[in-house]
């Protein structure tokens, strides 16, 4: 089995030769990136200079974010604006996020061109996993909005050297079948049970679509190992998942060919497992919230 292409991506952007980077390396890398925006945020944002005014003038070390306050959802929805650290000019996607309320203002969240390339780079690296050159990727999400997930994933593809099919989330099962045997796909991109129903489709005679799958992606949602037994059962392929949100830049995680957990964007994010009653973080190998 093969390393998983982000661990020698990650060492070089941690600035270590090798296949894959140390973990003291990653943390040094983390607070040295940490502290860097820590300074940028406070000179430039006039939310955070308010909102950290208490907090450490320093970040010694990582254990030192928990005196720092979270930015919570409210933060975000409320004061959008204020969050900035460029001008508005700069800001290349906007994307809006309805509150899961029925009241509440959605968020919006600001991404820049810089920030936009980061997401594109990780796709690239990411995907290389389970596609390679030649191949034909359909993209089962939005796809319609430039710099949107789908727009940006068929970029990362076509870097690739594989053909990054926009075809967006499926409205007709039958219909999204045909379009696989008619484009010659043989991997996909899709929302989890939209992928299931189509591995689950039967024609009028009962009879299940012939195609030939290496691989499908899932992500946007919880893929539940009954899930995947039932797209790989159907397709003979092998099924990856992928966790990320539109808060980490859409992409955050992705599993290798051992298929047995996450390998992390830890290249451009942080990631903390806190208690949710204390906020603080919880020791190695105990249960929390990211």
């Amino acid at each position: 089995m093969r390393l998983t292409p982000l661990d020698p991506w990650i060492a070089a952007k941690v600035g270590q030769d090798g296949g894959r980077a140390d973990r003291l390396a990653i943390e040094a890398y983390h607070l040295g990136k940490l502290r860097k925006t820590l300074r940028l945020i406070r000179a430039r944002s006039a939310f955070y200079r308010q909102h950290l005014a208490a907090a450490p003038q320093e970040l010694a070390t990582l254990a030192d974010l928990g005196h720092f306050p979270f930015t919570t959802a409210e933060d975000i929805r409320d004061q959008p604006l204020r969050c900035l650290c460029v001008s508005q000019g700069e800001i290349s996607r906007v994307v809006t996020l309805s509150s899961t309320g029925t009241t509440g203002e959605p968020k919006r969240l600001y991404f820049t061109a810089s920030d936009q390339e980061l997401t594109l780079d990780f796709f690239h690296v990411g995907m290389s996993t389970l596609v390679g050159p030649g191949d034909r990727v359909l993209i089962l999400l939005p796809c319609e909005t430039p710099g949107g997930v789908g727009d940006l994933l068929a970029t990362a593809l076509e870097r690739l050297g594989a053909a990054g099919l926009r075809h967006g989330p499926v409205r007709d099962v039958a219909e999204t079948l045909e379009v696989m045997i008619r484009k010659r796909v043989n991997s996909l991109v899709g929302i989890p049970t939209q992928v299931l129903a189509l591995a689950r489709y039967q024609d009028g005679n009962g009879r299940r679509v012939p195609l030939q799958l290496k691989s499908a992606l899932l992500t946007t949602d919880y893929v539940s190992p009954a899930i995947v037994a039932a797209v790989e059962g159907a397709w003979n392929c092998q099924v990856y998942n992928h966790y990320g949100m539109t808060e980490m830049g859409l992409g955050g995680g992705v599993e290798c060919q051992a298929r047995h957990g996450y390998h992390l964007r830890e290249a451009d994010l942080y990631f903390e497992i806190i208690d949710p009653d204390t906020g603080q973080s919880v020791p190695e190998g105990e249960q929390g919230e990211v």
